[in-house]
C-alpha cells in the first residue's frame, strides 16, 4: 500500500503546470508578433504647439508654429467654428469665394509651404462690416466673439493643434 507526501508525489502535477505555462506564453508571443504587424504602417499625424492671432484691419488670422512636428500647407485644414457656424479651410480655397489667401509669412509665393517652429503662416478672408470682423465664405467673425480653430492633418482626420480667440 502506497502512503500519500512520499517524495516524488507532486512532481508530475508541477511538470504539467509548467508546460502548460510554456505553451500559453508561446501562443501569446506568436499571436502578439502577429498582430503587431497590422500597426506598423499606420500614419502618424503631426503635433505641434501653434498660437493665433488677428488683425482686423488685414482681415487675417495669423498662425505661429511654436514648436513640434513641422507639416506643410497642403497637408492640413483650418476649421473655425463661432458659436453653431462652422467652416473649413485648405490651401485650394485660397483666391476663391471662401478665402483670399493662405501662405506662409515672407513666402512671397515660394513653392516651399512647409511651417516649421518659429515660422508663421496666415489665411485671409473678407471685410465685414467696416473694420469690425471678418468673413471666411459663410462664416462671420465680428468684435467680442470667441471663436475655436482647428489645424487637422488631412491624411489622418486627427486634430494638430487647437485653440480659441477673441476678435
Amino acid at each position: 500500500m502506497r502512503r500519500y507526501g512520499q517524495p516524488g508525489d507532486a512532481v508530475s502535477p508541477v511538470v504539467g503546470v509548467m508546460l502548460m505555462l510554456a505553451v500559453t506564453v508561446m501562443i501569446a508571443a506568436i499571436v502578439s508578433t502577429y498582430a503587431g504587424g497590422f500597426s506598423g504602417g499606420a500614419e502618424k499625424s503631426p503635433q505641434s504647439s501653434l498660437r493665433a492671432a488677428t488683425d482686423l484691419d488685414l482681415h487675417r488670422i495669423y498662425f505661429s508654429h511654436n514648436g513640434g512636428d513641422p507639416f506643410t500647407l497642403s497637408s492640413i485644414d483650418v476649421v473655425l467654428r463661432s458659436g453653431e457656424n462652422k467652416t473649413s479651410l485648405s490651401t485650394t480655397d485660397a483666391g476663391g469665394s471662401k478665402l483670399k489667401a493662405f501662405e506662409v509669412v515672407g513666402s512671397g509665393g515660394s513653392s516651399d509651404t512647409t511651417v516649421r517652429a518659429g515660422d508663421t503662416f496666415f489665411i485671409e478672408g473678407e471685410d465685414y462690416g467696416s473694420g469690425t470682423g471678418m468673413q471666411f465664405g459663410s462664416l462671420i467673425l465680428t468684435n467680442d466673439s470667441k471663436t475655436t480653430w482647428l489645424v487637422v492633418d488631412k491624411e489622418t482626420g486627427k486634430t494638430i493643434s487647437m485653440g480659441e480667440f477673441y476678435l
